[in-house]
C-alpha cells in the first residue's frame, strides 16, 4: 500500500526524514528567539531539554539516524542536514557570538558546539541503547545539570 505513494524505498525514506525536519524546524525556531537574549543557562538548558525528549518521545528518529549513518546509506546525509545541521549551525553560532562578547572564554566555537550537543545526546543515547540501565524520567533535571555543567567550563 505504501509503494502506491512513494515508487520506492528511497523516497519513502526521504518523506520521514522531511516530516521528522519539519518538527525539528519549529524547536529551532524557538532557540533563535531565546538565543537572542543571551541568557546562556535558559538557552542552553531549553536546547538540551527539546533534545533529550526527542528522545523520549521519538526513539525512531534516533534509530533511524543510528542505521542510516552506520549502514552508510544514501540519504543519511539529507538526514544530517534536514533535521541536526540547523541546531548544530545555532549552537556554534551562540557561542561564537558569547565569545567575542566576552562571556565565554576564547574557544573553538566548532567544538564547543559539538561537545554539549555530545553531552546532551550521550544521555539519549544510553537511555536509547540501554534502556533498563539509563532512563530519562527527569528531563528537566537533567537538561538543567548538563547545561550548568558545560557553562562552567566555558564561561569567562
Amino acid at each position: 500500500m505504501l509503494y502506491q505513494h512513494f515508487p520506492s524505498k528511497k523516497e519513502l525514506y526521504a518523506a520521514i526524514i522531511e516530516a521528522k525536519a519539519g518538527s525539528a524546524l519549529g524547536h529551532a525556531a524557538e532557540l533563535r528567539a531565546l538565543a537572542v537574549s543571551g541568557q546562556d543557562e535558559e538557552f542552553l538548558t531549553r536546547l538540551a531539554g527539546l533534545i533529550l525528549r526527542r528522545y523520549q518521545e521519538d526513539p525512531e528518529l534516533s534509530r533511524l539516524l543510528l542505521f542510516s549513518s552506520l549502514e552508510n546509506h544514501e540519504l543519511s546525509d539529507l538526514f544530517f542536514e534536514r533535521v541536526y545541521e540547523g541546531f548544530y549551525k545555532l549552537v556554534t553560532g551562540y557561542i561564537r557570538r558569547r565569545v567575542r562578547e566576552g562571556a565565554f572564554r576564547r574557544v573553538n566555537a566548532e567544538i564547543a558546539a559539538r561537545s554539549v550537543l555530545g553531552m546532551i545526546t550521550y544521555h539519549g543515547h544510553m537511555a536509547l541503547l540501554f534502556p533498563g540501565r539509563f532512563n530519562l524520567e527527569n528531563v528537566e533535571r537533567l537538561a538543567a545539570q548538563t547545561a550548568q555543567i558545560f557553562l562552567g567550563g566555558i564561561r569567562a
